[in-house]
């Protein structure tokens, strides 16, 4: 989520903390893979794929952000290789966030019909 508008500038995060976001989407991932009910599931799906604040939206942004920060500071002219790199950091930017529609995606599932029962490990 966004800070808020009364806190201090942001810093940059460090490594560990960086380490331990990618950690939590990890452990995400694990617990999607094994049997588990669609609205636990769903549950977890909601808040990473929120429209506003999930990850599409974060990675989205970060690439806006990245690309913004090198255009500003890259020497003029700017080699091939910067504007190739801008390019393709502002071309993947729109393609994660257009992955918002995932969000509503999950929702709909809420009101769809699923078996209660949680699927056993044994179709593996």
């Amino acid at each position: 989520m966004p800070a808020p508008a009364s806190s201090p500038a942001p810093r940059a995060p460090s490594a560990t903390e960086i380490s331990k976001a990618l950690d939590v989407l990890y452990y995400a991932e694990l617990y999607l893979r094994e049997p588990t009910s669609v609205p636990d599931a769903r549950a977890v799906l909601a808040q990473v794929l929120d429209e506003e604040y999930g990850v599409p939206m974060a990675l989205g942004n970060i690439l806006r952000s990245a690309a913004r920060l090198i255009e500003g500071h890259a020497l003029l002219p700017w080699p091939v290789e910067i504007r190739d790199i801008i390019a393709r950091l502002r071309a993947a930017a729109p393609e994660v966030t257009d992955c918002h529609d995932l969000h509503w995606d999950i929702h709909r599932l809420g009101g769809l019909p699923f078996d209660s029962i949680v699927p056993s490990s044994s179709g593996k």
